[in-house]
């Protein structure tokens, strides 16, 4: 009679030659044949994570070291912008280029806008503070309409204020600016 459930051969559990997995492994049998040994195989060996640590490592280091000489450069090396302003106004120089005005005093938009960025970019707080203060009151001054000149009296006790602060601020830096001179 014949089987109708023939006995089915058990699976080897990785494919013979597969990608990954090491080529059947053959044992000897009772006689000294090689006989395939249906469950003898290696697992697949694991790669070393060395290099991808150091190489990981390296690409850190680069960052830290990139960072803290940018850091440095800005901090140390690099004139503050507000410093700057101070320097121009000590010598008397304008703190930017008279490029649109045409040789009239009154500030321009794009100088009112150049000269506040360079205080907002300072470093030091008092310097940004009494700075950015004192071009938006100069700004607002110069302002004005005609016939209303007046009305700078409001701006009196403001400037004061802010004309000493940045003094104070700009001899903190080591910059004494006299702004009172005329």
């Amino acid at each position: 009679m014949i089987d109708p459930y023939p006995t089915q051969q058990p699976q080897q559990p990785y494919p013979q030659g597969g990608p990954g997995y090491p080529p059947q492994q053959y044992q000897p049998d009772a006689a000294g044949q090689p006989q395939p040994a249906e469950y003898l195989t290696t697992p697949p060996t694991k790669r070393s994570r060395k290099p991808l640590i150091v190489a990981l490592g390296a690409v850190l280091a680069v960052l830290l070291l990139t960072t803290a000489g940018f850091a440095v450069y800005e901090g140390f090396i690099k004139e503050d912008s507000g410093v700057a302003a101070c320097k121009a106004m000590r010598d008397g120089t304008k703190v930017v280029a008279d490029d649109e005005s045409g040789g009239d005093d009154k500030m321009t938009e794009a100088e009112y806008r150049e000269v506040r960025e360079m205080f907002e970019d300072s470093r030091h707080e008092k310097l940004r503070e009494h700075g950015t203060a004192l071009v938006d009151i100069v700004w607002q001054v110069s302002n004005l309409p005609e016939g209303e000149e007046m009305g700078a009296l409001a701006f009196i006790g403001p400037m004061g204020t802010h004309v000493a602060g940045l003094q104070t601020a700009c001899a903190d830096q080591g910059v004494i600016v006299n702004l009172n001179k005329k």
